[in-house]
């Protein structure tokens, strides 16, 4: 298996023009959109549908991204709870407490092999009342997931040459991708992308698990001796909260946007798109900024799986039983079977 790439035919269009035959009508209407870091690929999506927005309504329906001024990464559920602003990016992982079944997307080695597959589970599996009910404690409901590719890891010092070499490592690895490392003897946390380089700067961390693209954006090749290929440990669920009171204001023709963006050309389509570039760009680029390249053997990765994968499932399972009142195992279930569906 290999990071989650898949061929997506990405046209180019202006916004601006190819929507000029489908407009909208209606008040005007400006919102706010809270994330942090900077422009990147996982933010495509974002972008694209602040675009839409005001391209399909003819500049009536803005939407503004603020890029770390609205909110920390941890109080985006606060803010929309609170309706200081009508969108915002998440990570289950940063807070597993309050969306605790949406942490069931950061299982490590789940079989789920290509964004296509990830985007069908991950729409399925947020249709699931559990989830809704946990955002709706927030004021919140899911738009549209950020389809994190499969993280790999860069770190300082003296590289793994084995599974046994990661023991004692300080790595950054969120939720359930921690627990895997843990099983491997590193000593994860969950240091929010924006503060990662800070803290391998200062040493606080010997390595950080990210997507290729991420590990670009926030840096951290630069700070880095090795990178690994082949780890593969899992995605993580991130995307787009939108509040609910704002979004039941909004007129039907607007509303109706929401759902006309994802199947889009600019939505998952771009999405995928721009993954596809920096899963197969980056990897020579580090290299050449003279990062030693860690190439993780299938029966490294299959042991590492071996602990790491169904033994991580099932405390999961089990965490969302006692800790939750949830059907932990029926969840679970839930998302193996979806995996096995869209299978591509």
């Amino acid at each position: 298996m290999r990071r989650l790439i898949i061929g997506v035919a990405a046209a180019a269009f202006s916004f601006t023009t190819a929507h000029a035959a489908d407009m909208v009508d209606g008040p005007r209407t400006h919102w706010n959109f809270a994330l942090w870091g900077k422009p990147r690929a996982s933010s495509t999506a974002t972008i694209n549908f602040s675009k839409y927005l005001e391209a399909r309504t003819g500049g009536k329906f803005t939407m503004t991204i603020h890029w770390g001024t609205l909110s920390a990464p941890r109080s985006v559920l606060d803010g929309l709870s609170l309706g200081a602003f009508q969108g915002g990016a998440f990570c289950a992982s940063y807070y597993p407490a309050k969306l605790p079944a949406h942490t069931g997307l950061d299982l490590p080695f789940m079989p789920i092999n290509n964004f296509d597959t990830l985007r069908d589970v991950t729409e399925d599996y947020y249709n699931n009342p559990v989830l809704q009910k946990e955002t709706k404690k927030w004021s919140s409901f899911f738009h549209m997931s950020s389809l994190l590719p499969l993280y790999e890891v860069v770190g300082k010092g003296e590289p793994p040459k084995s599974l046994a070499d990661w023991k004692g490592m300080r790595i950054r690895a969120l939720g359930q991708q921690g627990k895997a490392m843990e099983k491997l003897g590193a000593v994860p946390t969950s240091v929010p992308a924006p503060d990662v380089y800070t803290s391998m700067d200062r040493g606080l961390i010997d390595a950080a698990g990210f997507a290729y693209y991420a590990h670009e954006s926030y840096r951290t090749y630069e700070l880095g001796d090795w990178f690994t290929s082949g780890l593969d440990v899992g995605s993580i669920a991130c995307g787009q909260l939108f509040n609910t009171a704002a979004y039941n204001s909004l007129p039907k023709q607007y509303q109706a946007l929401f759902s006309e963006f994802k199947t889009s050309p600019e939505g998952y389509a771009a999405q995928i798109e721009a993954y596809k570039v920096t899963e197969e760009e980056l990897p020579p680029k580090f290299v050449a900024k003279g990062l030693t390249e860690i190439k993780i053997s299938k029966e490294e990765r299959d042991a590492f799986k071996k602990v790491g994968g169904q033994p991580v499932w099932d405390a999961w399972a089990a965490q969302m039983t006692e800790e939750h009142g949830y059907d932990g195992q029926g969840l679970l279930d839930g998302l193996l079977a979806a995996a096995k569906k869209y299978s591509k």
